[in-house]
């Protein structure tokens, strides 16, 4: 368990175990043992150049760690801090809600292993804006963060024609951060790996283990002798209730859980993964045993983690399985549904965003009834989108009229319908639920209003619902009208004047708009300066460009300047590309620097490829060091790209090692691509193994995909095999989608086929897909229905158009319309 937030102390004086180091037991199962000897790795070199950079540039700094289960990543982290920040005390907040009410200072670190702990669901959100601010307002401050890719795609994923659940984290987790790729592997023949190994028999004999998958991390904290031994199934060397309470805790998290699984739900969601004679033979007291012998392994690392949530000191009321087991079994079993009762146990979750997460689970995987329940359950408990989430389940199995009832006075709720509504194209509906979500309270929905009758050829009704939000306060309507009758100057104008009018000061940037298109300069500069007076920074670099169309030069860099000192430095950027179009080389360097010295990161990415094109390299690569000092390492990654495409395959490489060294790896795999293209292959395979190096499998994956569109089918292979070895689990599916639209369906289907016996979800709708298109009706339902089961929402309606198209026809198409309003059985 974490630390409380009142004890802190530098991370020399820590037990790295309990900041999340995996633990290495010596040979005679001893456990209480020092970490094995560090061997850095490419990645340490740029961890540690940014923790130093804190330091130096007295900022805060967000440093993410991505890898699988047992790659190194918190140990690496352990180790950078150790060195470069030893004297800083390490702050380990427990969850969201620590994170978010955390007292922190200058020259502190701020650890968050498994960061997806504290970024997840509503509290989450909270955290994350908390987190925010503490980057800009608290300095110097390094915030130290791992996580494993899959957690990281959930949380940033977006989902076309939905509204962002939780911004500022997907903001904070795509914006503010540096993110260093870590490899799982280590090479047992590298020359420092073989003399650490002869100084420490743990590791000598994780190397003889490692084999030719150079998995050493792996074997040298026991990982794989978990997976073995949960492999042999229920019985072996598990007992049945061992073996049920591993899978049911890898299960809960799989579908939602954010922290350790508590401990009824563990005890009610276990019996559902024992069989019948298992469940009459376990003993009243099966539980406790069960738990007592998972959380005391004799030797190797514990199955089962015990922890406590509840405040004060007590007994465990919570667990968490060891994550390199979880990372197997959610592979494993990532096609599968849980049991029918998982679902009813899903209820002892212990917040409402982890009912939240558990009732969205069970409705992408089309359990209806399940998520029904558990939807319900979390408004119960006040999850802040349960309401809505219930709404929109209800219109699919009740209809509308029961949606709107649960719908009630609830303005995300009724948003939620509308925007459903609209994208099926049902206009009456549609317009009822904004209307509501209007009078319940959400601004943006009057503007959705008067959007529709405008769109329907109605400006009366248009104009109507923006007179009516505007008197009520809100004057957005207006402006969306404005934006829409851009091509009716006058019209557009009358709209922006009426946003002006109730008060809305963003209305004089339309009309500068509006008197821009019809060439009026003068007239767009009034208004533009009217807007700018009124504290929208947006308008002054607007005012740049009228000023410098006007000719009036003087004034184009006064506008720039205010903008800057408003904190919007925009138009010095905007200020440099007018000056470099119009052939003001020196002019254009002047306005990026400034820009640069507003904090625009990336004006030195424009000044690095600026002083390429004119010749000097030496320049470039200072403004690309500059950027990366900054926070932005692809000024480094674009040197590259413009290099390779110029032929400079020396200059190409030292670029995208800089960039590699500071945090983006995908430069090895653009050099990748352009050596393949040239036909250099192997220089094609050397810049994918840097990029495997640094923990990133792309490069390889992308060979494979060329190689295969250029007829090298036997080097595709070679170069998807590397990247799956390398845990790219979705290239042989990538693969098939290559091979298909090459019109190659057999080879496809041996790809797809690959790519699911690889854990690969996807893979499954694929094979659905391919499988109905020629036919095979019964096969690719099965298929689909293992996308379903993993949760993939683009696979229902396949599985209902295989479902519907068995004979005998008439039945089965009433069965898949039924299916479509019910839902699957549990």
């Amino acid at each position: 368990m974490p630390e409380p937030q009142g004890h802190r102390r530098p991370a020399p004086h820590w037990d790295p175990v309990r900041l999340g180091v995996h633990p290495a037991p010596g040979l005679d199962d001893t456990v209480d043992l020092p970490p094995t000897e560090y061997l850095p790795r490419p990645h340490d070199e740029t961890l540690r150049g940014l923790l130093a950079r804190s330091v130096a540039g007295r900022e805060g700094v967000f440093v993410l760690l991505v890898g699988r289960s047992a790659s190194g990543k918190t140990r690496a982290a352990y180790e950078a801090v150790k060195a470069v920040l030893p004297d800083w005390p390490v702050l380990f907040p427990a969850d969201a809600e620590e994170l978010a009410s955390a007292r922190v200072g200058p020259r502190t670190v701020l650890w968050l292993d498994e960061a997806q702990r504290c970024l997840s669901g509503a509290a989450g959100e909270c955290a994350a804006r908390a987190l925010t601010r503490l980057l800009d307002d608290v300095a110097p401050l390094a915030v130290v963060g791992t996580m494993w890719p899959e957690h990281l795609r959930r949380l940033t994923e977006r989902s076309r024609g939905v509204e962002d659940e939780f911004p500022h984290a997907q903001a904070l987790l795509t914006g503010r951060h540096i993110r260093i790729a870590v490899p799982d592997t280590l090479p047992a023949d590298a020359p420092e790996v073989a003399a650490a190994a002869a100084r420490d028999p743990r590791l000598a004999a994780a190397v003889r283990a490692a084999g030719p998958g150079h998995r050493v991390l792996q074997h040298l904290t026991g990982g794989p002798e978990l997976v073995r031994r949960w492999a042999m199934g229920p019985d072996q060397w598990f007992t049945a209730p061992e073996h049920a309470v591993l899978t049911a805790a890898v299960e809960a998290r799989r579908l939602g859980h954010a922290s350790a699984v508590p401990a009824g739900l563990l005890k009610e969601a276990a019996a559902c993964f024992m069989d019948a004679t298992a469940r009459a033979t376990a003993g009243e007291e099966w539980f406790p045993a069960a738990i007592g012998s998972l959380t005391t392994a004799a030797g190797g690392p514990v199955p089962l983690i015990a922890e406590r949530h509840e405040p004060g000191v007590g007994n465990p009321d919570s667990y968490r399985p060891d994550d390199y087991l979880e990372q197997h079994i959610r592979r494993v079993r990532g096609h599968r549904a849980p049991p029918a009762g998982f679902w009813t146990a899903a209820a002892w979750a212990r917040t409402p965003d982890d009912l939240h997460a558990f009732a969205r689970a069970a409705e992408r995987r089309r359990r209806y009834g399940c998520a029904a329940a558990l939807h319900a359950r979390a408004l119960e408990q006040g999850h802040d989108r349960a309401r809505a989430s219930l709404a929109l389940l209800r219109e699919t199995t009740d209809g509308p009229a029961a949606a709107e009832e649960t719908a009630a006075a609830d303005a995300v709720a009724w948003a939620a319908l509308a925007v459903a509504r609209e994208a099926r194209g049902e206009e009456a509906g549609t317009r009822l639920a904004y209307r509501r979500a209007a009078e319940a309270g959400d601004a943006w929905a009057w503007s959705a209003l008067a959007r529709i009758h405008e769109a329907d050829g109605d400006p009366v009704g248009a104009d109507g619902v923006a007179a009516e939000a505007a008197a009520l306060g809100r004057p957005h309507a207006w402006r969306t009208l404005g934006r829409m009758r851009a091509a009716d100057a006058a019209a557009a104008a009358k709209a922006f004047e009426q946003a002006v009018s109730a008060g809305d000061a963003w209305g004089h940037l339309g009309l500068a708009q509006a008197a821009e298109r019809a060439d009026d300069l003068p007239e767009a500069v009034r208004h533009a300066t009217r807007a700018a007076e009124a504290g929208i920074t947006a308008a002054w670099a607007r005012l740049v460009r009228l000023r410098w169309a006007l000719g009036d030069r003087t004034a184009a860099v006064a506008a720039a300047t205010h903008g800057a000192a408003g904190a919007n430095p925009e138009g010095w950027t905007l200020l440099a590309q007018l000056r470099h179009a119009a052939g003001d080389f020196s002019g254009a360097v002047a306005a990026h620097r400034e820009a640069a010295a507003q904090g625009v990161g990336a004006a030195w990415r424009e000044l690095a490829l600026l002083a390429e094109s004119d010749g000097d390299r030496a320049g470039a690569e200072e403004a690309a060091a500059q950027a990366v000092r900054l926070g932005d390492p692809e000024a480094w990654t674009a040197l590259a790209e413009d290099r390779a495409e110029r032929g400079d395959d020396a200059g190409a490489a030292r670029a995208a090692a800089e960039a590699a060294r500071a945090g983006d790896v995908e430069a090895w795999t653009t050099l990748a691509r352009g050596r393949e293209r040239a036909g250099d292959t192997g220089g094609a395979e050397a810049a994918a193994d840097l990029a495997a190096e640094r923990g990133s499998p792309t490069a390889w994956a992308a060979l494979s995909r060329m190689r295969e569109r250029a007829g090298d089918r036997e080097g595709a292979e070679r170069a998807v095999s590397r990247a799956a070895a390398l845990g790219a689990g979705d290239v042989w599916t990538a693969l098939g989608r290559v091979r298909e639209a090459g019109g190659d369906p057999t080879a496809a289907e041996v790809a797809y086929a690959r790519g699911a016996d690889a854990g690969d979800t996807e893979a499954y709708a694929a094979l659905g897909a391919l499988h109905l298109e020629r036919g095979r009706t019964a096969d690719a339902r099965d298929a689909y229905r293992s996308a379903v089961d993993a949760g993939l929402p683009d696979a229902w309606e396949g599985l209902l158009s295989a479902l519907a198209a068995q004979a005998p026809r008439v039945t089965s198409a009433r069965t898949a319309e039924r299916l479509r309003r019910t839902g699957l059985d549990p």
